[in-house]
């Protein structure tokens, strides 16, 4: 595209004046499809990205909501386990007032040693099976 013309009698080339005049109009034309394919790629983008927005939005505040659900219950039943807890407590206080005042000291002293003989029958097993892995592994 050359815009430079001949110089005839009385001005310029009027055939290279037209032919030029074409190309500018085909580039126009082309500069205009291109700004119209940019135009509607931005209002896409545009239409996309609102959307985007909008849907994060909604799903920001319904995993909000659902935690302040569950907080919610999680409080409700920690009170549960508070008072479960705290009637235990007065419970075995209780128990333990009665099993005091119902043995005396030799009594309960005879029931820890029958206790902890009890116990050392019970693990005496748990002791030989360790003995024998521990064998096992050496050899």
């Amino acid at each position: 595209m050359s815009n430079t013309f001949s110089i005839i009698k009385k001005g310029y080339s009027p055939e290279e004046v037209d032919d030029y005049l074409v190309q500018l109009e085909e580039t126009i034309d082309n500069y205009k499809l291109e700004e119209q394919y940019i135009s509607q790629a931005l209002v896409e983008s545009h239409i996309t990205a609102k959307k985007i927005i909008e849907e994060a939005e909604i799903t920001a505040f319904e995993i909000e909501k659902d935690a302040l659900i569950q907080l919610e219950h999680l409080k409700h039943e920690l009170e549960n386990t508070k008072k479960k807890l705290e009637s235990f407590k007065n419970d075995y206080d209780i128990f333990l007032e009665r099993f005091k005042d119902s043995f005396t000291t030799n009594e309960l002293q005879s029931v820890v040693d029958t206790i902890n003989q009890l116990d050392e029958i019970v693990s005496l097993p748990k002791k030989k099976k360790a003995k024998k892995k521990t064998k096992k592994k050496a050899v």
